[in-house]
């Protein structure tokens, strides 16, 4: 962690992508433990393409390829990530306008997805020398499919190496290899084990709220509703609309698509965050409905919580 620290200290910004890379990205490479070579022409269906790194097994494999043109035979066996490096604090989501080489000028998380399908290689790594992303070959197509960590924001988090484990955990070089309990494969599986059974809790936890918003319409003196069959079906078809909305707008405020942060006024006044958390304290916000609403509370705790 002070190694990395230093290196990052004594690098002075620009947007020279050669120079965030000599001066930043390869010597951190080097402390994390990787042989790789630089810039190997990949073979593809587009023509000859030159990624950052190939990173490999071992010393021994990298010098028994240097110099070849590469394809995913020449790489099986021999290597397990390739890389793409960007000026320090390049946006890793979108292509850049104006002159050069379209291919370089394209979104970088397609660059590196391009690269791992036609190297046959396992992961991939992107930086932008802050930034630090590491790409699977079963996801990166979708391109917003990584892990992600502020290399920086880690380093000077008052000198917290637990902090720090978070990039060096990920990152180094032993992390690459086997199945060991803390290689990336196994996180892998285990984080792929968790989501089906987070799935799994989500359907239950679905199927519960939309019984309760359905209640809400027939509990809700003012709408006048009876639970006949019709009814009951027009109900059902709007609290699936209702509940689709609310959890478009949950999403869309997680991920700061709507100012949860950078409005005081939308964050208290408008906002889903402020209705949950009201819930979660236990506020009715319907009259008449305290005994559903107390159930419905419990389901909103787990989200305001």
């Amino acid at each position: 962690m002070e190694e990395v620290a230093r290196v990052l200290s004594s690098h002075v910004p620009s947007e020279n992508e050669a120079q965030t890379e000599s001066d930043l990205v390869r010597p951190v490479l080097r402390l994390l433990g990787h042989d790789f070579e630089v810039q190997p022409a990949l073979e593809t269906p587009d023509g000859t393409k030159r990624p950052d790194y190939v990173f490999y097994n071992d010393r021994s494999s990298l010098d028994s390829n240097k110099g070849k043109r590469l394809d995913d035979a020449v790489l099986s066996g021999k290597a397990f990530a390739v890389g793409d490096a960007k000026y320090l604090d390049r946006p890793l989501d979108v292509s850049l306008k104006g002159k050069g080489d379209p291919f370089s000028n394209r979104n970088p998380s397609f660059q590196i997805s391009f690269y791992m399908q036609h190297s046959a290689v396992e992961w991939g790594i992107l930086t932008n020398g802050r930034l630090w992303r590491l790409y699977h070959r079963d996801s990166a197509h979708k391109l917003d499919r990584f892990y992600e960590v502020d290399l920086p924001e880690l380093v000077e988090n008052g000198g917290d190496s637990e902090a720090f484990l978070y990039f060096f955990a990920f990152f180094r070089r032993a992390a690459f290899d086997g199945d060991g309990e803390f290689s990336l494969r196994n996180i892998l599986a285990e984080s792929e084990d968790y989501a089906r059974s987070i799935g799994d809790s989500l359907k239950l936890q679905v199927y519960e709220a939309l019984l309760h918003i359905a209640q809400g319409f027939l509990d809700h003196s003012q709408n006048g509703l009876d639970a006949e069959p019709g009814t009951l079906r027009t109900i059902y078809d709007n609290s699936l609309i209702t509940l689709y909305r609310m959890l478009f707008v949950l999403y869309a405020e997680s991920r700061e698509l709507l100012p949860v942060r950078g409005s005081e006024m939308y964050r208290d006044t408008y906002s889903l965050y402020a209705i949950k958390r009201e819930a979660a304290r236990g506020r009715s916000l319907l009259p008449g409905t305290t005994q559903t609403w107390s159930r419905l509370r419990e389901l909103f705790g787990i989200i305001a919580e």
